[in-house]
């Protein structure tokens, strides 16, 4: 199955008609517990809600006694409602978190410092996939374990490619490389009009073009402004030169961007590290896609999924022993494996063998080891607003194009910058 990213969650509507389904003695908007019982929370769609339900009665059968009972919704309901549990001190004693909840929430309060139960029970990171504790550190404090990764790269269209007659990206490639074929792939015009990059990078929040270089436009823990930083600069750079020099990817006010890249108009497009299953399905083999890691010279970020502990549970011994065992358990971690990489590395071969062949051989080694130096999507806390005062700032010099302000829009571009559409309405009235 495709994996949901944090991109999509933040953006889109509710995705099941189930959001907000209740199970025994929880309700889907806040936890209404017995005294007795662990409450556990957890998001996602129809398959992943039922693997977290068989890791709840995996640890029944392990723990005779142990009273869990869970609430659960789609991941934008959950995401929506965790600062109103928080306030309300009605959140899940043991919660599933993505990583930019993690940062973005942290101020709030809502999560446990859990450094000193590792301490105390000599929890090692090293047990976990490179990178993979990176999300919980938030200034000095761990509040959560890894549960599932999402390691990045490069997917490309083999097929259009080979058309093409250009060389396929190869590990080991270069920035100059993945230049060169963006640039080589872009051809036509119009609706129809091939690129060679998907603008993947230009979204609301355009992280993984910041972070591109390791770079970040805030530091979250002196908090002090770093946009200027060389990183930063070449970074968005890179994306100036793709757009408007080389014309091998569409800006994001365009048309263009909403196309999927399963349409076959896009030679490239970030991969976000599960399978390539769910593109072949979708595209009924019309294309053969490949991956790649990230360019040699890219750090860029990563994503992944969290078990949390609520700061206002009166259960904290059982919910961290109920944590720990979502993400150290080998079963608990095999049972994941629909959903994502399990961040455990004790399961990570029996989850590439269980792959389809095609992608067994998918540069997994590679891919996992650069998360070790990847930054971590959104972080930041409240200053998360910075990413959305620079999505407002590239989209606008994107939609604007060549030339400087105040001249119009370049060729093939719209306006969609919000401040542009209300001078045209005053206009008309």
């Amino acid at each position: 199955m495709r994996p949901l990213t944090r991109r999509r969650v933040l953006r889109a509507g509710a995705a099941l008609g189930t959001s907000a389904a209740i199970a025994g003695s929880t309700a889907a908007c806040g936890a209404s517990r017995r005294k007795d019982e662990l409450v556990f929370g957890f998001h996602g769609d129809t398959v992943s809600i039922g693997i977290y339900r068989r890791i709840v009665e995996l640890y029944r059968r392990r723990n005779p006694g142990a009273r869990i009972s869970y609430t659960y919704a789609d991941s934008l309901g959950f995401f929506q409602r965790l600062p109103l549990m928080f306030r309300a001190g009605t959140a899940p004693d043991v919660m599933i978190v993505a990583e930019s909840w993690v940062s973005g929430l942290s101020q709030l309060g809502g999560y446990a410092d859990l450094s000193s139960f590792v301490r105390r029970d000599g929890v090692r990171e090293d047990q976990w996939l490179p990178g993979s504790l990176n999300p919980a550190r938030i200034e000095g404090r761990v509040l959560c374990l890894p549960v599932i990764v999402y390691p990045k790269g490069v997917t490309y269209n083999k097929t259009l490619l080979d058309k093409l007659g250009i060389p396929l990206p190869r590990d080991g490639w270069s920035e100059r490389d993945f230049l060169e074929t963006a640039a080589a792939a872009a051809s036509g015009s119009g609706v129809r009009r091939t690129w060679g990059m998907r603008n993947a990078f230009g979204t609301n929040q355009p992280y993984d073009v910041a972070t591109v270089h390791g770079g970040l436009p805030f530091d979250p823990l002196t908090r002090r402004m770093t946009a200027t930083d060389g990183r930063m600069v070449s970074a968005l750079q890179l994306m100036h030169d793709l757009v408007h020099t080389r014309r091998a990817m569409p800006a994001a006010g365009q048309t263009q961007y909403a196309v999927d890249f399963t349409s076959g108009l896009f030679a490239m497009d970030l991969f976000y590290g599960y399978a390539l299953s769910y593109l072949r399905q979708q595209i009924a083999e019309r294309f053969e896609w490949g991956v790649v890691p990230y360019p040699k010279e890219w750090i860029g970020t990563y994503q992944n999924n969290n078990v949390a502990v609520f700061e206002g549970s009166k259960r904290k011994e059982e919910a961290w022993h109920f944590a720990t065992f979502i993400a150290t358990d080998p079963d608990a971690q095999r049972l994941l494996e629909p959903v994502g990489t399990p961040a455990l590395r004790t399961a990570l071969k029996g989850w590439q063998q269980g792959l389809s062949a095609e992608d067994r051989v998918l540069p997994w080694t590679r891919m996992i080891a650069g998360m070790e130096h990847q930054l971590v999507a959104y972080q930041g806390g409240i200053f998360n607003k910075v990413w959305d005062v620079l999505g407002q700032q590239v989209q606008a010099v994107e939609n604007r194009g060549p030339g400087p302000p105040g001249t119009g829009r370049g060729p093939g571009t719209r306006h969609t910058d919000p401040a542009c559409l209300r001078r045209r309405r005053d206009r008309r009235t």
